[in-house]
């Protein structure tokens, strides 16, 4: 991605000091999806990007900028919520994959980037893929720490 998302630490720490305001209203705009921050509204809202939607790029290109937004904070809260995960972003190290992006660690070893998944989703194609994602993710960190 040529675009960063963030250039410093400061136009993070704000966009996520909005985060849950964004959210909510997303949530509200949304109502029919049904969004309650469990797993399966992950596939709630992928199966209605996938009807939307033909291509991750047409995807990027035509949605509006709010609604990317509101869409990869409330995929970053369920981790949030449900796996007690922790915003986060790299600026020190452009050559990390999510360089830039907001991102969800969800345990010192592994980082989910919202983004990325809304993105891959549209290119699978599958309906799930973020929820499957998701459950992989609570899978390893059941694992590793019970």
């Amino acid at each position: 991605m040529e675009e960063e998302f963030f250039s410093d630490e400061d136009s993070f720490q704000e966009w996520l000091f909005f985060t849950s305001d964004v959210v909510e209203t997303f949530i509200e705009d949304f109502k029919e999806l049904q969004l309650d921050y469990s797993p399966e509204s992950l596939i709630r809202l992928e199966k209605w990007i996938l009807a939307k939607y033909p291509t991750p790029e047409i995807f990027v290109e035509n949605e509006s900028a709010k609604v990317l937004d509101g869409m990869l904070r409330y995929v970053g809260q369920v981790y949030v919520k449900q796996l007690k995960a922790k915003w986060d972003v790299v600026l020190d190290d452009k050559q990390y994959v999510y360089y830039s992006m907001p991102i969800v660690k969800i345990s010192e070893y592994s980082a989910v980037s919202p983004f990325s998944e809304l993105v891959a989703s549209m290119d699978r194609r599958r309906d799930d893929y973020m929820f499957r994602v998701f459950m992989n993710e609570k899978k390893l960190l059941e694992e590793k720490y019970l």
